[in-house]
């Protein structure tokens, strides 16, 4: 049984091959200057319409909950729902392979001209549109929980107190995804078996 076989998906369209995944990935992470969550959203689920925008919320919120950066998880699960591992590598490396190397060029010249206020100028205002990015995917996010079954007040509710214990208080992803995350999903579940309830 392939990849595709296991995961049945509504988008419209899918990779080609594993150099489709590895040209785009590498297209994707050339664009993700900050706002790596941001871009993949639009470039996934926008663009390619590899994903529909549930599939990539599902994909999202497994890649936080699992160690490691949250984009290359996702990055990955997508390369593997296609083409297995090989397209989980190809993924991957299309990640990984050109922003490393300019990432190492860039360390280099970073270094010899780091107190230049031209610099120092340009570094803030890419942490301004990065920021502005971010801000922009959640709420695309929130805008489709509507379509979610937990409900847009829950969601709402989980947004607020993250927001607070974590922006505001400081307090360790470690701690708040359990406490958070773990109610969460029983109402998700109590939500699910009272809609199969109702229908049958």
């Amino acid at each position: 049984m392939t990849s595709t076989e296991k995961y049945k998906t509504s988008a419209p369209n899918k990779p080609k091959n594993c150099w489709d995944l590895f040209c785009s990935f590498t297209l994707m992470a050339m664009q993700a200057f900050g706002g790596s969550t941001a871009i993949a959203q639009q470039f996934l689920v926008d663009q390619k319409k590899w994903l529909t925008q549930s599939e990539f919320l599902d994909l999202l919120t497994v890649s936080q909950v699992l160690p490691g950066p949250n984009i290359m998880i996702l990055t990955i699960m997508v390369g593997d729902r296609h083409f297995g591992w090989r397209g989980a590598l190809a993924s991957f490396l299309g990640m990984i392979t050109l922003p490393a190397t300019l990432m190492l060029s860039v360390f280099v010249f970073y270094q010899q001209y780091a107190e230049n206020k031209w610099v120092s100028d340009a570094l803030v205002g890419m942490a301004a549109s990065a920021s502005g990015m971010v801000a922009g995917a959640a709420m695309k996010l929130l805008y489709n929980c509507k379509e979610n079954i937990i409900t847009p007040p829950v969601w709402i509710f989980g947004l607020v107190i993250t927001f607070i214990t974590v922006g505001v208080l400081k307090i360790s992803m470690v701690y708040i995804l359990p406490i958070v995350g773990i109610p969460l999903s029983f109402w998700a579940w109590y939500q699910f078996i009272k809609e199969r309830s109702a229908q049958s």
